[in-house]
């Protein structure tokens, strides 16, 4: 069910996030909702030409309760600044590895855009949402009760991190090609360069993300310069339209990362790497790489369709 409240969006910024509820994706909600209030604090909107001081942000999760929590701590934000500049829509209980109503789902999510009275300046997704899906060795994972069993989950997985994850991003390309400024971050990770043993399918989702969202940048730059040769009357911006982000977040303390310190059937390496990172307090906070990826798209310098490491900045 969504929870919203009107925003005037005249001149204000749209923001999509998914898996919105808690970890890095709530982090990153935090972190955009505190850039805005800065703006205004600073009556300066042109802090950042991405993150407008008007906001209207779409949360997203399959837990009611903590996407509350989430919606909660950005209104906590604006009110400790005597603000009321941003507004959250909540789609709770939105599960996107279902398939059969994703389109559906993603058009509620995307409702925003629809409106004819709708004139955002900027429109910013993070796509967050993923599982770690089935642990172990690949020929393990396929041993499940039965065949059928064991290839549900695989295909359920699969829907969720890379199926949902590439409709989403589509499909927000398409709803906002008159959109001024556009930016669309994958959550990427270091998996997806790097083959990790026992985390098959997590590498594979993340792989093919990162691989989709580079063409998708190469296509909409494409698009861009025939547009530009088309029309050689159209005033010159120093900014570019639309821009893609594979952003990987590095080693962070979230529940993700104690559900791989926790699992017996991980790598051996991988399970002493994260079970001493843990212990040592050496895991990234999720506020860190959130206001580090902030600062990466306020600054606007990334090459589109790159995959860019916490480590690299």
């Amino acid at each position: 069910m969504a929870d919203s409240t009107t925003a005037s969006s005249d001149g204000s910024g749209l923001v999509i996030i998914s898996g919105a509820s808690r970890g890095i994706g709530r982090a990153i909600a935090l972190a955009i909702a505190d850039a805005a209030c800065r703006a205004n604090r600073d009556n300066n909107s042109s802090v950042s030409k991405l993150i407008a001081p008007r906001l209207h942000m779409v949360l997203i999760s399959r837990s009611a309760s903590s996407l509350q929590d989430t919606a909660s701590m950005i209104k906590q934000r604006c009110d400790n600044d005597g603000l009321d500049t941003i507004t959250t829509t909540c789609h709770e209980k939105m599960d996107l590895a279902d398939i059969d109503i994703l389109p559906q789902n993603v058009a509620k999510i995307l409702q925003p855009l629809s409106s004819s009275n709708e004139n955002y300046r900027s429109c910013l997704l993070i796509n967050n949402a993923g599982s770690l899906g089935p642990l172990g060795k690949v020929t393990d994972i396929c041993n499940d009760d039965s065949a059928s069993a064991s290839l549900k989950r695989w295909k359920e997985t699969i829907d969720f991190n890379i199926t949902s994850s590439m409709w989403i991003s589509s499909q927000f390309a398409k709803a906002t090609s008159h959109v001024p400024l556009v930016r669309i971050v994958n959550i990427s990770s270091l998996c997806a360069i790097d083959p990790f043993p026992t985390m098959s399918l997590y590498c594979a989702g993340k792989a093919a993300r990162d691989m989709f969202h580079a063409v998708l940048a190469k296509e909409q730059k494409i698009k861009a310069d025939d547009e530009e040769e088309t029309d050689q009357s159209q005033s010159l911006s120093n900014s570019v339209q639309f821009k893609v982000l594979n952003y990987a977040p590095g080693a962070c303390d979230t529940e993700m990362t104690d559900t791989l310190a926790d699992c017996a059937d991980l790598d051996s390496e991988l399970h002493t790497f994260f079970n001493t990172s843990r212990d040592e307090k050496k895991l990234i906070r999720p506020e860190d790489t959130a206001a580090k990826l902030v600062g990466l798209l306020e600054k606007d310098e990334f090459v589109s369709g790159s995959h860019v490491d916490y480590w690299d900045i």
